[in-house]
């Protein structure tokens, strides 16, 4: 009776984890986590409450048919862009909001393997605002608060941080939210953009006038519905707007029957099936349906870009720039880098992971054995020669993230022991550190100096959850092949564990 309910309750808390960590995907249980949140306060409260432009995409709700050359070229670079950062864009992105100077995506993402990455692309790892960043100069900086990923210039970041920590963001009172709130939030897209933003400054150009323009965009079968609101203050100045638009719409109609290709085809007949008109508040309304074929050709430009490009290309935009108090770019020169950002190579929050699904396994290696031989659990666990390399092993020397020791070895101390292969150059230190070749050696090592038991127990169970993690998240392998990197982790940690449950020593006999 009393393992079916040590069982029970292992099985719960390993259930429970596996939901806070958003592992229900690659368990298959995905449909058990909400990833649909149309208008998401936490999302919305890193922007300024003044900001006057906003672009939101619900990456679950989007659902392009495209043409098989296009649809394989964004596989290729989302499998690409997987192995690097270890984001799988499909499974761990949720939403993506976007304003002058400032984007947050909301997901789940493993910091260890992006501050990888990042560091590659010449990147220092720092801290902001308390949470994990990766700042370069002439580039968009990187934040990661908890699900919601950050990247923006250093000062637009630091000030984001602060109003979601003071409740001083975008809330259901700016006018923003306000218009939004006008055409919904239930879309795979919805934006918008009121009078005075930078972005509304084509209506000088055009010769038209609006207070405020909003935008859905929703994925059917038959294609891409697309559908608008403009607020010209009044009826009167709303019919004049819907004149305009009018007119602009007969222009492109007549422009598009010069071309005979199949794409100007499609989109003459798209544009002479829209709907534009004026309601009683003034607010001209407008619905298009594009194919998809139309999207087909900017989906194959879309595949070609990447994540650093896109990283240095926001960068450029903003760069020697800080934000000024309301939130948007001033012309104030940012230094290149601080001492204090140059001062912390490593990332300073750590992943608790690792030790609490070793946690987990070491109740299961201790309900295997027999009630007579059974030692207790904290007996084990809070031994040195067990306790240490337990840390060491899913933690690292985590003191040293700390003592403000950093640079050269200390960056590599600082992480698990499986991550200390950065010791060594060679392609096959990897794969080996991430096996269950250390906690075997030590094993067998215990078996005439039985003092190493303990130690090799504590080794065996760290290695063993270290190398279970890694198997949940999919990260990559050199010299293994992809298809087999989920077998290599989940039997290595399997591996592992059975070596802890060999080497742990059984209770004493009074």
């Amino acid at each position: 009776m009393k393992k079916l309910l040590v069982f029970v309750v292992l099985l719960a808390v390993g259930a429970g984890a596996a939901y806070h960590f958003g592992y229900l995907e690659r368990l298959g249980l995905g449909g058990l986590r909400v990833r649909f949140i149309p208008k998401d306060p936490a999302l919305l409260s890193y922007f300024a409450p003044d900001t006057r432009e906003l672009l939101l995409v619900q990456a679950t709700e989007l659902d392009f048919r495209l043409a098989r050359e296009s649809q394989d070229k964004l596989v290729q670079e989302a499998k690409d862009f997987h192995a690097k950062t270890g984001i799988d864009a499909r499974k761990d992105v949720d939403a993506l909001a976007v304003a002058l100077g400032l984007g947050v995506v909301r997901g789940h993402f493993e910091w260890s393997r992006l501050s990888a990455f990042l560091q590659s692309e010449g990147y220092v790892l720092t801290e902001l605002g308390g949470v994990p960043a990766a700042v370069k100069p002439q580039a968009a900086d990187v934040a990661l608060d908890g699900r919601y990923l950050l990247i923006g210039p250093q000062g637009e970041l630091e000030q984001a941080l602060s109003r979601k920590r003071q409740g001083q963001g975008l809330g259901n009172g700016s006018p923003l939210v306000k218009a939004l709130d006008d055409i919904g939030w239930t879309h795979a897209l919805v934006g918008g953009v009121l009078s005075g933003s930078p972005l509304a400054s084509f209506q000088d150009n055009v010769g038209l006038s609006a207070e405020f323009l909003l935008a859905a965009l929703d994925t059917v079968a038959e294609g891409i519905d697309v559908r608008g609101i403009a607020g010209a203050g009044g009826r009167f100045q709303g019919e004049v707007l819907r004149v305009a638009l009018e007119v602009m719409r007969k222009a492109l109609v007549a422009g598009a029957g010069l071309d005979s290709s199949p794409q100007a085809r499609t989109l003459r007949t798209s544009l002479e099936a829209a709907t534009l008109e004026t309601d009683a508040q003034g607010r001209v309304r407008g619905t298009l349906r594009l194919p998809y074929m139309l999207a087909d050709q900017a989906s194959a430009n879309l595949s070609r870009a990447s994540l650093p490009q896109a990283f240095q290309t926001w960068g450029q935009t903003f760069k020697n720039e800080e934000p000024a108090p309301s939130g948007q770019p001033s012309a104030d020169p940012r230094p290149s880098a601080s001492p204090a950002v140059t001062a912390v190579a490593a990332p300073v929050l750590l992943d608790w992971k690792p030790p609490v699904l070793g946690l987990i396994l070491l109740v299961f290696a201790l309900v295997t054995m027999g009630a007579q031989t059974r030692p207790g659990m904290f007996n084990v666990l809070l031994h040195p020669l067990f306790l240490l390399p337990f840390l060491v092993t899913t933690l690292g020397v985590f003191v040293f993230r700390w003592t403000g020791h950093a640079g050269g070895a200390f960056d590599v101390l600082a992480l698990p022991m499986p991550e200390w292969h950065r010791f060594v150059s060679l392609p096959v230190a990897q794969p080996l550190a991430l096996s269950a070749t250390v906690p075997m050696v030590f094993a067998l090592l215990s078996a005439p100096i039985r003092v190493l038991r303990r130690f090799a127990a504590g080794l065996g169970v760290g290695f063993s959850a270290y190398l279970a993690v890694k198997a949940f998240a999919g990260t990559h392998l050199p010299l293994i092949p992809p298809a087999y990197t989920l077998f290599w982790y989940a039997g290595n940690a399997l591996a592992a564990l059975l070596m802890a449950r060999l080497c742990l020593p059984p209770r004493r006999a009074k």
